[in-house]
């Protein structure tokens, strides 16, 4: 028997985990950071175990509510979940980057251009042409890449769920 509450339920009870996760995932490693220490390496793996596995377990908890799920429903829910929590983290990096804490994309930057120069790829007059657009672009590509990633982990998450915890055909 479909549900179609259930459904919008998990999204929206999913959705907001996921982003409260990215937001607190921001807080504790802050962009900033130096991308090559362990503990960022470490807390990226975290991040992407949790956020590919919160639309499977999103699935797992839709099909024991009494719904059947196929792969399709399954993906479509971890797509929703993705979208949403990606959109809210998006909206907070946005926020953060443009009014709480523009400085920080200088850090960014910074770290950025230091390893750009460690890897002498770019001349110095390219390199700060790239640092230009990039801080142009940085602020309003938080939220962009937010929603992709959340789009990218949640068909991901939503497909694994689906191989996971699919119904038999005769209970659709």
């Amino acid at each position: 028997m479909e549900n179609q509450n259930s459904f919008k339920n998990t999204v929206w009870t999913f959705g907001a985990l996921y982003a409260t996760l990215g937001i607190l995932f921001m807080l504790i490693n802050p962009p900033a950071s130096d991308p090559e220490s362990t503990s960022t390496v470490i807390l990226g793996f975290v991040g992407l175990f949790l956020f590919i596995g919160l639309p499977v377990v999103a699935v797992w908890y839709y099909r024991n509510q009494g719904n059947a799920v196929s792969i399709g429903k399954a993906v479509k829910l971890g797509v929703l979940i993705g979208l949403l929590g990606g959109f809210i983290v998006g909206i907070y990096a946005y926020i953060y980057f443009a009014y709480i804490n523009p400085e920080a994309v200088d850090k960014v930057l910074e770290v950025t251009r230091k390893i750009l120069e460690e890897k002498g790829t770019f001349s110095e007059e390219m390199l700060d042409t790239q640092m230009e657009m990039t801080k142009k672009f940085y602020v309003p590509m938080q939220l962009v890449g937010n929603v992709f990633s959340g789009l990218l982990y949640g068909v991901i998450g939503g497909l694994l769920g689906g191989l996971f915890f699919k119904t038999p055909r005769e209970d659709y």
